[in-house]
């Protein structure tokens, strides 16, 4: 017990000082972006304001504040629950959040869930079949997958299933004209259909790999060993013994490679236009809007945090286990 509260309390510490690192190198990162806030805001067009407007525009956007004071004053409505105002949207920050985040969280968790489904059952054919066609075929797929940039990956996908077969949609959340909840379930598979594909594509190469490995570690064991030589069909073998001693470390590993998977949703969502926050983040960027990127830099930092948080408690349980066992 007294180690479990001594984890929890490094555990909290570390998350309190990865947030404040966050925070403070992105809002550095930001000053010193070579775009013009205010040209930014003005959508290009900012010789069509005077400089007594473009004065009074830097006092209400607090850009004639030095960095320290913007940062300050952010912090400091972030105690309150405020993220501030979105100059891309004209909205609250946590509007932009709670109507972008679910789709995101929808489009990651799809794209977790078959990544690891697949890509363990995958490396566990490889594994089975070690030396095999079969073996050397899913090899080198993942290979490929390790190797071959999400974006590109989507652009050829929307390039035959979209275009050339027209069997999928070419962008978008929703048809136009419709939110994403307003559209029927047939519908919104179609539209996450070949986002999750390239998601689930590209993350579950790690996967593969690391579960091929591991089986056939497990299936070199002693206890292996000697299950085989006491009749035990390889089947048996598979669901008893090697399936118990590598799904567990395929799952720590699909935790800890969440923020991987974060960072090519939001090249997905780039790419398929979804209105998500991977695209907000972007558009943040592109347009100096400080408090939508802040927002959903704290957001990403706490979810790619809780992945990591979930894979080390369940790789201590699984060392316990092992030295149980």
């Amino acid at each position: 017990m007294k180690n479990l509260s001594r984890s929890l309390l490094h555990t909290s510490l570390r998350l309190v000082l990865l947030l404040i690192l966050v925070i403070v190198f992105a809002y550095l990162l930001l000053s010193w972006s070579p775009l013009d806030p205010i040209n930014a805001y003005l959508g290009g067009n900012v010789f069509a304001v005077s400089e007594a407007q473009k004065s009074l525009l830097e006092s209400q956007l607090a850009l004639d504040q030095s960095v320290a004071q913007r940062l300050l004053h952010w912090l400091g409505g972030l105690m309150q629950g405020d993220l501030g105002y979105s100059s891309l949207y004209q909205q609250p920050v946590s509007s932009v959040i709670a109507e972008r985040l679910p789709i995101s969280l929808l489009l990651i968790a799809l794209s977790w869930i078959c990544s690891l489904v697949f890509g363990y059952l995958l490396g566990l054919i490889a594994a089975v079949y070690r030396g095999g066609w079969l073996d050397r075929i899913i090899q080198k797929f993942a290979w490929l997958m390790v190797c071959m940039p999400s974006f590109w990956l989507a652009m050829l996908l929307i390039s035959l299933f979209s275009i050339g077969l027209s069997l999928t949609p070419v962008c978008c959340a929703a048809p136009i004209g419709m939110t994403f909840t307003e559209q029927s379930l047939a519908s919104m598979l179609q539209h996450l259909l070949l986002p999750v594909v390239t998601l689930t594509a590209v993350s579950m190469a790690p996967i593969m790999l690391h579960t091929r490995e591991k089986v056939i570690d497990v299936l070199q064991s002693d206890y292996v060993q000697y299950s085989l030589a006491h009749g035990d069909g390889l089947s048996k073998v598979v669901l008893f013994h090697v399936i118990r001693n590598s799904l567990l470390p395929a799952i720590i590993l699909q935790f800890a490679t969440v923020a991987e998977l974060f960072g090519g949703s939001l090249i997905a969502e780039s790419v398929f236009s979804f209105p998500g926050i991977g695209a907000s983040i972007v558009k943040a960027g592109l347009a100096s809007d400080t408090g939508l990127l802040m927002g959903c830099t704290l957001i990403s930092a706490l979810l790619v945090f809780g992945g990591n948080l979930i894979a080390s408690l369940l790789s201590r349980r699984f060392m316990v286990e092992a030295n149980d066992a």
